[in-house]
């Protein structure tokens, strides 16, 4: 397919967000505890009324939340992500799907006004003019020396800190190339037809099937606890994943930019539709297959390319029919492989080339 030989492209305003690890301290609980009650009454309010826009949300709760004694901000923030919530939920409910009643359980604190950085901390408002002090580490501090970075706003939990970051990005005004992206179960392809390269990601199946083995061996007969294991052990299995894929999404993401290129994904929004319960395939397979996280690659080198002014493209899959067929490197049709030939299954010979490529079918 060709992309043609340069793209225009204009600046633009790239966010990303630093998260880390911190206990909060005691000052700021009781702040956390009326910010989530805040969300709560917007949201019932909201619910009530039938309004889910920022500006219908504020006429109707700001007056009722002058019961909390926070700090005026921290009301309209609490306004604003209810009215993120309640147009969110509108989404399932276009589509036909069921949703349960918004609600937040745990304590948090957002916002984006009052607050300040200095020292290497971050000095959050906590009424009366006065300020907790919450040191940055190292991450957090290396993110913010990049030039022309400000930071947008800041979210705290009971267990972690994270900072909304932004910067204006000069992207590329002339594009040389477009290199693809290839998102298989066990391995990530990218490349054209100069040069292909091959990321291993066979380390998220392993850690997929052995953390469903672990939830699986526990017996308990109490659903609250069968309900915590695998939430534990769930985040452990996204952590883990999300290290391996932020490994390789830097790789793409540098290796674009060091050559001037674009990257373009396939539309594989509808992927996982084979493999619902019924279609005559096994569980362990479905949970296999149900687990493969294309999506959170495509969005991890989003934002890390939009962050490096390097063009993200999406090609729909009508332009990309029948493209696994076809050699990634020199363009010769690939040939189907022995029925009999279970060495190179999910595989394709290409004739020119003399080897065997990935197959995508």
């Amino acid at each position: 397919m060709w992309f043609g030989d340069y793209l225009s492209l204009a600046s633009s305003l790239a966010r990303k967000s630093v998260k880390q690890r911190f206990a909060s301290p005691p000052s700021i609980e009781p702040l956390m505890k009326s910010f989530r009650l805040m969300c709560n009454d917007t949201i019932r309010i909201g619910l009530a009324a039938d309004a889910s826009t920022l500006k219908r949300l504020s006429k109707l709760t700001y007056g009722d939340l002058g019961r909390y004694e926070v700090p005026s901000y921290y009301k309209l923030c609490a306004i604003s992500k209810a009215a993120g919530i309640l147009a969110s939920r509108k989404k399932p409910i276009r589509r036909g799907f069921p949703t349960k009643t918004p609600y937040l359980s745990k304590p948090h604190l957002v916002s984006c006004y009052g607050f300040k950085i200095e020292s290497g901390s971050l000095l959050v408002p906590i009424g009366d003019h006065k300020f907790e002090r919450i040191p940055l580490n190292a991450y957090t501090l290396a993110a913010l020396s990049q030039p022309g970075v400000q930071v947008r706003s800041f979210t705290l939990t009971d267990r972690s800190l994270s900072l909304c970051l932004a910067r204006e990005v000069e992207e590329m005004q002339q594009v040389g190339g477009v290199v693809g992206i290839d998102r298989n179960l066990r391995n990530v392809t990218v490349g054209n037809a100069e040069q292909v390269t091959y990321y291993d990601v066979s380390r998220i199946v392993e850690i997929a099937e052995t953390t469903r083995s672990i939830v699986r061996s526990f017996r308990r007969n109490d659903v609250r606890v069968r309900r915590r294991l695998a939430g534990k052990y769930g985040q452990r299995r996204q952590e883990r994943l999300r290290q391996i894929l932020n490994r390789v999404s830097k790789g793409i993401v540098v290796e674009a930019k060091r050559n001037g290129q674009a990257i373009a994904f396939e539309d594989i929004s509808g992927i996982r539709e084979p493999y619902r319960k019924g279609n005559g395939q096994g569980r362990d397979f479905r949970a296999r297959m149900n687990s493969w996280p294309f999506h959170e690659l495509k969005s991890q080198v989003e934002y890390k390319a939009a962050w490096e002014g390097v063009p993200v493209i999406t090609l729909s899959a009508k332009e990309t029919r029948g493209t696994t067929m076809d050699c990634p490197q020199c363009g010769e049709r690939l040939q189907a492989p022995v029925r009999d030939d279970s060495q190179h299954y999910r595989q394709l010979w290409c004739q020119r080339c003399e080897r065997w490529r990935t197959a995508t079918w």
